[in-house]
C-alpha cells in the first residue's frame, strides 16, 4: 500500500514539474514574440497568443498581464482614433481577469495605468478630467503595494512631462519622477524572467529631453 502511494505521489509530482516546464517554455517563446514585435498584426499575434496560454494556465496572471499590454501597444501603434477604444476594451478585458487572480498584484495596476493614457487621446479634452484622477489612483495603489516598482515611478513622470505647464505639468514637475523610476529600475530584480522587465530604457531616453 505504501510502495502504491509513493508511485502516486511521484506521478503527481512529475506531471505538475512537466506542467510547470510547458507554461514556461510557452511564455518564454511568447515573450520572444512580443519583445520582437513592430507592427500592429504583430502584437496582436502576441495577443492571442498569450491569451491561449491563459486558458490553459488559469492561475496565472501573468498570460493575461501580457495580453493587456500587447493590445494596450496596439493601441499606441495604430494612429486611427476610431479604433482605440476597441483595443483597449479587450486590453481591460484581459486586465480585469489578472485582476481577479492576482487582485494585490502591483504589476497589475501599474498596467492599468498604462492603459488610461490612450483612452485619453480619443478624445483629450473631454477624457483627461475623468482619467486622469483614475490614472493617479491606480498608481497610488501600485506605489502601496509595492514601492520598489519602477514602473509606476515612470508611468507617472511620463504623464506628468506630457501635461502641460498650466494643468500641473512640465518638465520640472515631471523630473523627480524619472529620477525615483531611474533608481528604482536600478536595483530592480524581476520575481523571475517571465515576469514584467519594461520601461527602463524608454525611462532614460525620456530623461535625455529634460
Amino acid at each position: 500500500m505504501k510502495t502504491l502511494l509513493t508511485l502516486i505521489f511521484s506521478l503527481v509530482v512529475l506531471t505538475a514539474a512537466a506542467q510547470g516546464k510547458n507554461y514556461e517554455t510557452a511564455m518564454t517563446a511568447a515573450l520572444e514574440k512580443m519583445k520582437s514585435s513592430e507592427t500592429v498584426a504583430n502584437f496582436q499575434e502576441a495577443a492571442n497568443t498569450f491569451e491561449r496560454i491563459s486558458m490553459t494556465e488559469t492561475k496565472e496572471w501573468l498570460p493575461l498581464y501580457y495580453a493587456s499590454y500587447s493590445m494596450i501597444v496596439v493601441s499606441y501603434f495604430d494612429q486611427d482614433v476610431n479604433k482605440k477604444d476597441a483595443y483597449l476594451d479587450k486590453a481591460q478585458q484581459f486586465l480585469d481577469k489578472a485582476l481577479k487572480i492576482a487582485p494585490d498584484e502591483s504589476e497589475l495596476y501599474s498596467l492599468q495605468a498604462f492603459l488610461y493614457p490612450s483612452r485619453i487621446t480619443v478624445d483629450p479634452m473631454t477624457r483627461g478630467m475623468e482619467y486622469m484622477p483614475k490614472m493617479n489612483a491606480v498608481l497610488d495603489k501600485a506605489i502601496a503595494l509595492n514601492p520598489e516598482n519602477p514602473r509606476s515611478y515612470y508611468l507617472r513622470a511620463i504623464t506628468l512631462f506630457n501635461m502641460p505647464e498650466q494643468f500641473g505639468g512640465g518638465a520640472e514637475v515631471a523630473r523627480p519622477h524619472f529620477e525615483t523610476a531611474k533608481e528604482k529600475f536600478d536595483k530592480f530584480e524581476p520575481e523571475s524572467p517571465l515576469h514584467p522587465n519594461w520601461g527602463k530604457e524608454i525611462n532614460e531616453m525620456e530623461m535625455k529631453k529634460l
